[in-house]
């Protein structure tokens, strides 16, 4: 075999590993521009009797306070001043809060809705968004100029500019983390946007009411997370066709 065959065969087999990368890349992750969801490591969906685990965060601290914060930017849009309540206790229980099981291998498929983060009278709505893996759509519903700069470990940072009336931009996160979401030109705002690891996770409603349906039986580790708050857990018993019953006081 002469040199020019043998760079020819080699700049064939070059050429084949490239193609064959190339599909595997789309087999796994779906066509260009669009994020599949990987399967998340240590778990596996799994069809099989379930039962539901019902619980509340009740408040048991001293009432909660707003902080209070004087604007200078853009008064015209976000105001003169801003009340921001580090926790929102609503009926006697804490709601805005994300409650998952942390250890479940198997079970149900994720079925989350999609995510949507807007920015309104310079402030983050909701201030935490839950999804899957995958992308969340943010958008700028404010006559002004905002950024969002986003802070993960796991992810990849990022920092966008988003003008009045722009597009939405949408920002994919793959791997299961808590992601901070600022705007450098408006200091005070600041949002999480939590990447399940598995569909078990759920927001903690008014009263502090959570609901975790289709769990296969077993004991795990409930979790809670509120900023202010921390993390909490407890652990848990499910049984195929009942309700378990579980119940935080927080604050205390």
């Amino acid at each position: 075999m002469d040199k020019s065959t043998g760079m020819s065969r080699r700049t064939f087999c070059v050429t084949v590993a490239a193609v064959l990368a190339l599909v595997g890349g789309l087999a796994i992750y779906g066509k260009p521009g669009r994020a599949a969801v990987p399967p998340q490591e240590g778990y596996t969906v799994q069809s099989a009797p379930g039962g539901t685990i019902e619980g509340k965060l009740l408040w048991a601290g001293k009432p909660v306070r707003p902080q209070k914060l004087a604007v200078t930017t853009d008064q015209s849009a976000c105001g003169s001043m801003k009340e921001m309540y580090p926790i929102q206790v609503e009926q006697g229980g804490v709601a805005g809060a994300v409650v998952w099981l942390d250890d479940i291998t198997h079970g149900k498929a994720f079925s989350f809705p999609k995510p949507v983060l807007d920015q309104k009278k310079c402030m983050f709505s909701p201030d935490v968004v839950l999804m899957q893996p995958g992308q969340v759509e943010i958008l700028n519903s404010d006559p002004v100029t905002h950024n969002i700069h986003v802070y993960a470990h796991f992810n990849r940072t990022s920092n966008h500019m988003m003008a009045p009336s722009s597009s939405p931009v949408e920002l994919t996160l793959m791997r299961p983390e808590t992601v901070m979401v600022r705007c450098d030109i408006h200091p005070w705002m600041q949002g999480y946007v939590v990447v399940a690891k598995n569909p078990y996770y759920t927001m903690s409603k008014s009263g502090g009411a959570f609901t975790l349906t289709d769990v296969p039986a077993g004991t795990y580790h409930l979790k809670i997370w509120q900023e202010k708050l921390g993390t909490k857990e407890q652990q848990v018993v499910v049984q195929a066709g009942k309700t378990t019953t579980v119940t935080f006081k927080l604050g205390s």
